[in-house]
């Protein structure tokens, strides 16, 4: 497919990313759109509601609820598809490409289910499908990651990939804010969903995961592979003990690759406060890829919002645009196992708010079980707990006991 002058987009949902990417291309907002000589505008808007009263002007003949508008335009080269959730969207995605229309998503969900078959589809009908603002909104990371491939083994990624969790534990830490009214405060800014099942225990993380680990090493992840632990029984006093030893509270991704074995988890993680993932703040992410021959990268910048993922989703219709096309080959062909969380270990933090002296008993006789050396400190009825080093899933059996006899507790390894 070439370049023709008028480039005509269709686009799959005007919610808050849909309305950031139809201001930049429409309304000019861009930069390239306001001084290109050739033309890019997208010419339909798929919506579920036409009548629907909206923030955005927008003239009434460019929508429709009809996905085969669309699809049977022979003049619409590039799908952009920002409708979120899994279904029709993969749907949709798959028959634009099969019928050689270019796709850009920005819906991790999808991405991280079916990168497989997406990628699949896009070569076998010689078209591109791009996902940059799939993990970190305003973060270059996919194309960077794909750059530094081509010269590089990515053997490790790290990051906070979540603006919702980042800005719920720096609140906590930073104003002395408890989880419920942090969480709520959150959703009052638009920064959390109404359900944010999604953001604080893991699943939206987890599927950024799968799609830079997939890319990373060479097969494809999914997101059920992985491991995942939320923050919701995080307190202020683990922030107050945290502070008092020296630690910061982040919500972690992390994978690592052995010879042919990953190992992968989402966890909250202990950082020293020297540590440059410890002061990234807010809504902000960071992602950190570790190569063979470069070292260790980093790419910072804000993880969500209408702008930035707005700005990542039309990144990929100008790549499409200047490189005349050039599809992005990403191979997913290895044959990889499953470590678990069995490659990582550390020392452990642990608190447990015990009722009376029979669980306070129980607590230790547990801990002694697995960590003949700990630090040890109790007050208020919360016993405050540092084990020596051990592998992760043995500290997760010793956890998986104490919860087993209803001792509420939170547990974080230090990194």
């Amino acid at each position: 497919m070439k370049w023709v002058k008028d480039l005509k987009i269709g686009l799959l949902g005007l919610g808050t990313v849909g309305t950031g990417v139809y201001e930049i291309i429409n309304h000019q907002k861009g930069n390239y759109f306001a001084s290109s000589k050739e033309r890019a505008i997208i010419t339909k808007v798929l919506v579920n509601d036409i009548n629907k009263s909206r923030s955005i002007n927008i003239p009434p003949d460019l929508l429709t609820n009809d996905f085969n508008e669309i699809l049977n335009d022979e003049d619409i080269q590039v799908v952009i598809a920002v409708m979120g959730g899994m279904e029709p969207e993969y749907s949709y995605m798959l028959a634009a490409m099969e019928k050689g229309k270019h796709v850009i998503t920005a819906n991790k969900a999808v991405v991280s289910e079916h990168m497989d078959i997406l990628l699949k589809t896009a070569q076998s009908n010689n078209v591109s499908f791009l996902f940059e603002a799939s993990v970190g909104g305003g973060v270059p990371i996919i194309n960077s990651l794909n750059q530094t491939l081509r010269i590089n083994e990515i053997n490790e990624i790290k990051g906070i990939l979540n603006g919702t969790t980042n800005f719920i534990l720096s609140k906590m830490t930073y104003e002395g804010w408890d989880f419920d009214f942090t969480l709520k405060t959150a959703q009052k800014l638009g920064f959390a969903e109404a359900d944010p099942t999604a953001d604080v225990d893991g699943f939206d993380v987890s599927r950024k995961l799968s799609i830079l680990s997939s890319m990373a090493f060479g097969a494809h992840i999914n997101d059920d592979m992985i491991y995942k632990r939320g923050i919701r029984d995080v307190t202020r006093f683990d922030i107050d003990m945290f502070k008092n030893l020296g630690y910061v509270l982040k919500y972690l991704a992390h994978s690592k690759l052995e010879n042919d074995t990953y190992y992968m988890t989402v966890e909250p993680i202990l950082l020293t406060t020297k540590d440059l993932m410890s002061n990234v703040n807010e809504e902000f992410n960071i992602i950190s890829i570790n190569g063979n021959i470069i070292g260790e990268l980093n790419f910072y910048g804000k993880g969500a919002g209408k702008d930035a993922t707005a700005n990542s989703v039309v990144g990929d219709l100008l790549y499409i645009i200047n490189s005349e096309f050039k599809k992005i080959e990403i191979q997913l062909d290895k044959n990889l196992k499953n470590g678990g969380i069995s490659g990582f270990k550390g020392n452990y933090y642990l608190r447990a708010d015990v009722k009376d002296h029979d669980e306070f008993s129980l607590v230790l006789d547990i801990i002694d079980e697995y960590s003949i050396k700990k630090k040890m400190e109790f007050s208020g009825k919360k016993l405050y707990i540092i084990t020596e080093e051990m592998n992760a899933e043995t500290f997760n059996e010793l956890a998986g006991k104490i919860k087993s006899a209803n001792i509420n507790n939170f547990y974080a390894r230090i990194h």
